[in-house]
């Protein structure tokens, strides 16, 4: 038996457990919380297009990307090839279609391009203010679909 913590993310063929789903959907209540606290608005289509340079300066948002890898949705055998201005141009055409592995791979490519977007805009904030994010998170509390049945 291996005792070492390992260094990578896992892959895709690794299943998520309940623990991570219910921890990556705070992460993601309390990303929009902030959000919206931040910028006084009532909801994200009202978050103005330019805050994303101050927000992903937040305690939230950093717990959010770190959370992605913990919590399973960022693995080492994924492509980050989704095309994210699409979701984000019709997020309820998009994300409420996506089985599971879709959804991983939605949040999979929004963390790698992110990452590799560093200072130069954010594509979690453009998702946030395109309301996908919020489906996102309706779709893990509320599917029953993406559940293991007992």
């Amino acid at each position: 038996m291996n005792h070492f913590i390992k260094q990578s993310a896992p892959s895709s063929r690794v299943a998520l457990n309940n623990y991570q789903r219910e921890h990556f959907c705070s992460l993601i209540e309390q990303l929009v919380e902030r959000a919206l606290a931040q910028f006084e608005v009532r909801v994200t289509s009202d978050l103005p297009e330019d805050g994303w340079e101050s927000f992903t300066q937040t305690r939230e948002y950093l717990l959010f990307l770190t959370g992605a890898y913990a919590c399973g949705f960022v693995c080492t055998d994924l492509r980050p090839d989704l095309d994210l201005d699409s979701v984000n141009r019709s997020p309820e055409v998009h994300i409420t279609r996506f089985n599971l592995k879709q959804l991983r791979l939605y949040v999979h490519t929004l963390m790698r391009v992110e990452r590799a977007n560093d200072g130069f805009g954010s594509v979690v904030w453009d998702s946030m203010r395109s309301g996908a994010l919020e489906l996102l998170l309706r779709r893990l509390v509320h599917d029953g679909d993406l559940v293991e049945p007992l």
